[in-house]
């Protein structure tokens, strides 16, 4: 046998004849990431399965974390990969606290951690996240992509209503000029 016959023979096993397993040893993994060595493969690996059963349980641990859990962010690089491949017929259960902890780590910090949190923010359209949003966007000296972020999330909620705002931001010259590059390329493609 040769060695590409063996890694599809491994990959048939897991993949085909003991998915149920795979999955359900995946989700316990996702719920204990201090036992994982390499939470930025095993994200990836989540990521490129599209599996949208992973995304409650990601979502979980998220809101069970701390800002500096080591895992936190690869954790979310692949919920939001697996919310943004997911269908709209998906059962998503948004924890009690997640929305609380996502508003801190978008208001309260700077960096990768405010954007990625800002990107799954967007996924909960409601006026709570717009809030934040709106919050988050008064603001300066964050990532550019943190405000973003921010602004798909008010136009997925209610383009007509923010769209005023996008343009505003789009012609503000005290603001970092990729952002106001995004906000006129939004204005373009929001109509």
């Amino acid at each position: 046998m040769t060695d590409i016959d063996k890694k599809l023979e491994i990959l048939y096993d897991l993949l085909v004849d003991n998915f149920g397993t795979l999955e359900a040893e995946l989700k316990e993994l996702i719920s204990k990431p201090d036992k994982i060595k390499d939470t930025n493969k095993f994200a990836s690996l989540l990521s490129d399965l599209k599996n949208s059963t992973f995304i409650n349980p990601l979502l979980l641990t998220i809101s069970l974390s701390d800002k500096g859990d080591v895992w936190l962010t690869d954790f979310l690089y692949a919920v939001i990969n697996l919310l943004d491949e997911s269908s709209v017929n998906d059962e998503i259960d948004i924890p009690e606290n997640l929305i609380d902890k996502l508003r801190v780590w978008i208001l309260d910090n700077t960096g990768e951690i405010s954007w990625k949190a800002a990107n799954l923010l967007k996924f909960y359209e409601s006026e709570t996240t717009e809030k934040i949003q709106l919050e988050k966007l008064e603001e300066r000296g964050d990532f550019f992509l943190t405000y973003a972020e921010c602004i798909l999330g008010l136009l997925r909620y209610d383009k007509e209503k923010h769209m005023e705002l996008i343009r505003r931001i789009a012609i503000d010259e005290t603001r970092d000029p990729k952002l106001r590059e995004f906000a006129a390329d939004a204005e373009k493609n929001y109509r």
